[in-house]
This record gives C-alpha cells, sequence and structure tokens, in this order.
C-alpha cells in the first residue's frame, strides 16, 4: 500500500471518515508496537493505540502539517504512553511474557533471555530516554523526526541517546557481575 501524504493545510484541516480509516489502517502497528514496546503488555498497548487515534480524531483540526501525520500520531502515542504510566505509578515489569510476531520486525537480533534483559534496563531509563531508544532502535526513527515527535532539537535527542546507551550498558554490565 502507498502512502499517501496528507495535506491539510488547504483542506481546512478537515478529513472525512474514509480518510481517516486510511491514515489509521497506515499507522496502526506502527503505533501499537510503540504501546507494546513499552509497556508489554498487550491488552493495554491495544487499549492506547484505540485512545490515540481517538485523540487525533478529535484533535486532527490541530494538526498544522508541519511534519507528517506519522511524526504527529507518534507524539501523541508518546505523550499518552507517558502520561498512562505516570498516572497508574508503575514501571514496566512483565517481561516474561514471549514475544509476538511482530516483534520480529525488530532491528536488533537478540535471544529471548537477552530480550527480557535489555527491555527490562530500558524501562530503568528516565522516560524520554526510553521513548528516544524505542524510537531509534525498535522504530529506526531518524533523529530529526523523534526530536520532533518529542518536542525537543536534533542535537538534544541525540544526546539523550547517547546518555540512554551509555546508561544502558552500565546497568548491563552491572548486571553481568553480579
Amino acid at each position: 500500500m502507498s502512502k499517501k501524504v496528507v495535506n491539510l493545510k488547504n483542506r481546512d484541516r478537515y478529513l472525512n471518515q474514509e480518510e481517516f480509516n486510511r491514515i489509521i489502517l497506515e499507522n496502526y502497528k506502527m503505533i501499537y508496537l510503540l504501546f507494546l514496546r513499552m509497556l508489554r503488555d498487550y491488552e493495554e498497548a491495544k487499549d492506547l493505540t484505540q485512545d490515540t487515534f481517538l485523540k487525533a480524531y478529535k484533535k486532527i483540526n490541530t494538526f498544522r502539517g508541519n511534519s507528517s501525520i506519522s511524526t504527529w500520531l507518534y507524539r501523541i502515542a508518546i505523550n499518552t504512553g507517558i502520561n498512562h504510566i505516570k498516572k497508574r505509578k508503575r514501571y514496566v515489569n512483565n517481561y516474561e511474557k514471549e514475544p509476538t510476531h511482530e516483534d520480529n520486525n525488530d532491528q536488533i537480533s537478540v535471544t529471548k533471555y537477552d530480550r527480557r534483559i535489555l527491555l527490562k534496563a530500558i524501562s530503568k531509563l528516565p522516560k524520554k530516554q526510553q521513548s528516544i531508544v524505542i524510537l531509534r532502535v525498535f522504530h529506526n526513527l531518524p533523529f530529526k523526526q523523534i526530536a520532533s515527535i518529542i518536542d525537543s532539537t536534533e542535537n538534544a535527542a541525540k544526546v539523550n541517546f547517547s546518555h540512554a546507551i551509555k546508561n544502558l550498558r552500565n546497568y548491563l554490565l552491572r548486571k553481568n557481575k553480579l
């Protein structure tokens, strides 16, 4: 399926249901996998994906067109996920679940055991660093797009990613010494 660019600037920022359904179809898996990696809970990932698209539909008139629709959706999703985690005051600790077939698209190849350790290490990072690592490593997004999603500069996204990698390395080294 070829992705059509949605230009809302020249259309009074209005989408009909068919156009919005196309946006959902093109971006659903991307948003669902983001939440699955953030939360490691299938049902919560589905619920938050649905919440993200509902928020997007209600706020489509706020889309300025400065970025792609997928970047805008990522931003809504990241904020939704972070707010969900803060509200429930819990961190992701459920790493015993088997990865889904959708996880096979990850850019890194690790054993199930290594994957659980890596995801647990990522959950120990500050939320901003978690988001950047997930978007960069698992979704292979460029820093420019990540910066737009997290409302930061490209350089700040790179610096945060660098700090996250350093923190992950330290955590994993400590874990292996035990």
